[in-house]
């Protein structure tokens, strides 16, 4: 098919590559590669999609954010349809993007933290800080500087980080204040189910129904699953050294 990107103005090019955005946000393959065909080189700027005016976004990590949301076994028995069926359409995703790199192994190509306005993130820059208090706070009242910087850490999504103060023995189940939801694993678990509950699967369930016939704010839905899979990230990771306690 003849290349329509030259009938595409610059205004309405961010629109076009909307849809683009929206077709592997849902693992729509089929409409993916009709995109691919029609407008190739709107289709070579996928890894440049514009948040804002001075963000860009390498949109095949939305395939690798289905992939870790979706796999996850904790799904409650009365979503599985749909789970199962996002399962199958991650993995057709997934087989194309490795046919399109030419790699077996695809690795997320971004810093979840890089991205910290879009989610529930601090700045990795900040070591001195745990729930809007200074960590000189807890460690008078007796705390674990290495379970404090833990907390510190994970809110922040330094995962090299975090998996070396796991392994120094950084515990992610002390709660720092008198509410039993204050420990650095209830604040990503709770969030974990926020995200799925509230925003990502009613999203999805959503267009079950309505398809591309409805608006869509992109933005938001970049900070929802890209927020989402981080913290699921983060999750498995405290998850696996808690069991290995």
């Amino acid at each position: 098919m003849t290349s329509q990107v030259n009938d595409i103005s610059t205004e309405t090019e961010n629109k076009k590559l909307g849809e683009l955005f929206l077709a592997i946000y849902f693992n729509d393959l089929e409409k993916v590669i009709e995109f691919k065909n029609q407008f190739p080189e709107l289709y070579a700027k996928k890894d440049k999609f514009p948040i804002d005016e001075n963000t860009t976004f390498d949109l095949i990590n939305l395939t690798l954010f289905n992939e870790i949301i979706w796999f996850d076994v904790s799904w409650r028995k009365e979503i599985m349809h749909l789970v199962e069926k996002h399962r199958q359409r991650t993995k057709q995703m997934l087989d194309f993007w490795r046919a399109e790199l030419g790699q077996q192994k695809i690795q997320r190509l971004i810093e979840y933290n890089h991205y910290l306005d879009y989610f529930y993130c601090d700045d990795p820059s900040d070591y001195e800080e745990i729930i809007l208090e200074p960590i000189s706070t807890y460690l008078k009242n007796g705390f674990r500087e290495i379970d404090l910087r833990l907390y510190n850490r994970a809110q922040c999504f330094d995962f090299v980080e975090v998996k070396k103060l796991l392994e120094q023995g950084a515990k992610s189940d002390i709660h720092f204040e008198n509410d039993g939801n204050s420990s650095t694993f209830s604040r990503i678990s709770t969030e974990c189910s926020y995200l799925a509950t509230c925003h990502v699967i009613p999203e999805f369930k959503v267009f079950e129904t309505k398809g591309y016939n409805q608006s869509f704010d992109t933005t938001r839905m970049f900070g929802d699953i890209l927020g989402l899979a981080a913290h699921e990230e983060m999750y498995h990771l405290l998850d696996e050294y808690d069991k290995d306690e």
